[in-house]
C-alpha cells in the first residue's frame, strides 16, 4: 500500500464519519423542527382559544359595564330629583313657616304686653283702693294706740 492509498482511504474514513455527524445533525434538527411545529399548533390553538375566551371576556365586562353606566344614570337622575324636591320644598315651607313664626313671636309679645299692661292696671286699682281705705285704717289705728296708752 501506497502512501497514496493509505490518504485515501484516511479521507474516505474521514468523509464517512463527517457524512454520519451530518446526517445525525440534520437527523436532530428534523426532529427539533418537528418538535417546533407542534408546539407553534399548540399555542395557535390556545391561542385561539383564549382569544376567544378573551373576546367572551371583554363581551361579559362590557354589559356589566352598561349596567352599571345605567345605574350610575339612574342615581345621578334620582339625585338630580331629590335635590330639586328638597330646594322647592325649602322654598314652598319657607316662607310660611317664618311669618308663622313672627306671627307666633308677634302674637307672644303682645300678649305679654297685654298682661303687664292688665297687671299694671290691676295694681294701679288695688293701690288706689288702699289708699282710700287706708286713711281710715290709719286713724283707726292710731286712736286704738291712743286709747290703749290712756
Amino acid at each position: 500500500m501506497s502512501i497514496g492509498e493509505f490518504a485515501a482511504i484516511i479521507v474516505a474514513i474521514a468523509v464517512v464519519v463527517t457524512a454520519v455527524f451530518l446526517i445525525v445533525a440534520v437527523n436532530n434538527l428534523n426532529n427539533t423542527l418537528a418538535r417546533l411545529s407542534d408546539t407553534a399548533n399548540e399555542l395557535r390553538t390556545e391561542g385561539i382559544a383564549a382569544f376567544s375566551e378573551l373576546r367572551a371576556l371583554v363581551a361579559d365586562a362590557d354589559a356589566e359595564l352598561d349596567k352599571v353606566d345605567l345605574v350610575l344614570d339612574r342615581a345621578d337622575q334620582a339625585t338630580s330629583a331629590i335635590s330639586e324636591t328638597s330646594r322647592r320644598t325649602h322654598e314652598a315651607v319657607q316662607d310660611p313657616v317664618i311669618r308663622t313664626l313672627a306671627i307666633a313671636s308677634g302674637s307672644s309679645k303682645m300678649g305679654r304686653a297685654w298682661l303687664w299692661s292688665r297687671r299694671k292696671k290691676n295694681r294701679a286699682k288695688a293701690a288706689e283702693a288702699l289708699q282710700t281705705s287706708q286713711p281710715e285704717a290709719t286713724i283707726t289705728t292710731s286712736s286704738r294706740r291712743k286709747s290703749l296708752s290712756r
